[in-house]
């Protein structure tokens, strides 16, 4: 299945969209507008731009609804779905929503809980609702000021763990806290224990103060065993007593495993990011350069550095930065790019360590095994001991830029992993793009060994100003065959 919306730049947070495929389109039309022949010419060339009213093309899917989000949550980043029931949660930069959609033609909103971090992911498990925070300005209240000093009792990077019993008030009622937040999650259930469900979290935010979280160490493994680096995070949650969820375990699942080689960026992509970064920073903005790109560094991550560089100085909180504080913080971000981007001391002919974190990580408890989806590798993970996950296979390739998500099929064959390269958020279908970059890589499973068989990129007429990427991906659990829905945006 293919679907495209093309979608401004600046405006890249839809509103609840949901979609029947073919089976619904069958039921209400006998199939008579059905082709497994992709409509020529392509409808989604020229397509209008819109955040609310972008044009549309569909083949074999039609839209049932269409419902914006209420004001608090509108222009805002949305995250991701998780369903209990007749609800869809929808997870939002702003905090959650909650939606009715036992008529999906017309979805209810519930509930629009305002708790501001990023990324908000979220999952449920029965009564309980997981939440992510990682940005530096969510607060352990959920209120809408933000964070803005670099340490602060106040802060929430971590899980929030919301009690949705009566699911249209939704009580917060515990935060596990983490060294390096939480980007995604995964919920896990252990066959063999009842009592408790489990969250691996996955966090790739830099390593938090331990003056703002005791235990935090930023420093490698090698010189520093207790190290929040090179691994994930395991929280245990009791169902009887969600409140006492703790962390029981960090498994390092990353030991031993080299940077893999990766590819260069397009010339297309070095110069448009060249001209990005001056234009930023002609308007005041700052930037980091790594490798042969120069980033454009958003004033949510950093205004806390100003801020704190001015309240140093002696200046009143919030107070304008002057000349010299920002230079300070330009020099001071590319000096932490650079030492980020070096190799750690110690290391041998210069080998850079493989990842330190997974984006995200995918369970099929009933057959023990995880999908890790983690940066530079595709990692196969044995989870029967739940708590304490072990790595026993690790797979890398040169095209992918950057493992982002991982898919089982229905009896556990094959592992489906994605390329999320260019981070989302930029248009890498584009004809002068590599078929094999920014795509799909499909391994099967034989004696717990990933052996890689194809890729698969959609095919879209592509401009600058569309985005284009391969993202999540559900599996369609249809007997005999293996069928996945996958977001490219």
């Amino acid at each position: 299945m293919e679907f495209s919306v093309r979608i401004a730049p600046a405006l890249r947070s839809l509103a609840l969209t949901i979609g029947l495929g073919s089976l619904a389109a069958c039921a209400s039309s006998g199939g008579a507008n059905l082709s497994t022949v992709a409509p020529n010419p392509d409808p989604r060339v020229g397509l209008r731009a819109g955040l609310m009213n972008a044009a549309e093309a569909a083949w074999n899917l039609r839209v049932v609804s269409k419902t914006p989000p209420p004001e608090q949550f509108a222009g805002i980043t949305n995250s991701d779905l998780a369903f209990t029931g007749q609800y869809a949660i929808q997870g939002n930069y702003n905090g959650f929503q909650v939606w009715d959609i036992s008529n999906p033609a017309k979805p209810t909103l519930k509930v629009g809980f305002v708790c501001p971090a990023s990324q908000s992911d979220v999952s449920v498990y029965k009564n309980l609702l997981f939440v992510s925070g990682e940005g530096m300005g969510g607060r352990l209240d959920c209120g809408k000021e933000g964070v803005h000093d670099s340490v602060s009792a106040s802060r929430l990077r971590g899980i929030r763990i919301f009690d949705i019993s009566d699911i249209t008030h939704p009580k917060y009622i515990a935060n596990v806290q983490t060294c390096r937040g939480s980007h995604t999650h995964t919920v896990v259930i252990d066959p063999n224990d009842k009592d408790n469900v489990y969250v691996y979290v996955s966090g790739s935010a830099p390593v938090r103060s331990p003056s703002e979280l005791p235990g935090c160490v930023a420093a490698p493994p090698d010189s520093n065993p207790n190290s929040a680096l090179f691994r994930i995070e395991v929280i245990k949650v009791p169902l009887a007593h969600p409140e006492q969820a703790a962390i029981v375990s960090s498994p390092r699942i990353f030991s031993g495993l080299a940077a893999p080689p990766k590819h260069g960026e397009t010339p297309e992509d070095i110069a448009a990011s060249a001209k990005e970064a001056a234009d930023w920073r002609a308007k005041g903005g700052f930037t980091a350069k790594m490798g042969e790109i120069e980033y454009v560094l958003e004033a949510e991550y950093t205004k806390p550095m100003l801020d704190s560089v001015v309240k140093a100085r002696g200046g009143r909180p919030g107070g304008t930065p002057t000349a010299a504080d920002s230079a300070g913080v330009r020099e001071a971000i590319q000096t932490m790019t650079n030492a980020m981007m070096a190799p750690p001391p110690g290391t041998v002919n210069g080998v850079r360590p493989g990842p330190s974190q997974c984006h995200d990580i995918t369970v099929y408890p009933a057959i023990g095994l995880a999908g890790g989806a983690c940066g530079g590798y595709g990692l196969l993970l044995d989870i029967r001991d739940v708590a304490n996950p072990k790595r026993m296979d690790a797979v890398s390739d040169s095209n992918f830029s950057y493992w982002h998500s991982a898919t089982f099929n229905n009896d556990g064959t094959k592992l489906l992993f994605s390329d999320e390269w260019g981070g989302g958020g930029q248009p890498k279908c584009r004809a002068t793009d590599k078929h094999e970059w920014g795509a799909d890589a499909i391994f099967t499973l034989v004696d717990n060994r990933m052996t890689f068989q194809s890729y698969y990129k959609m095919s879209a007429p592509q401009t600058p100003f569309e985005n284009c990427v391969a993202h999540n991906g559900s599996l369609i659990p249809i007997p005999g065959r293996d069928v996945m829905v996958q977001a490219w945006y």
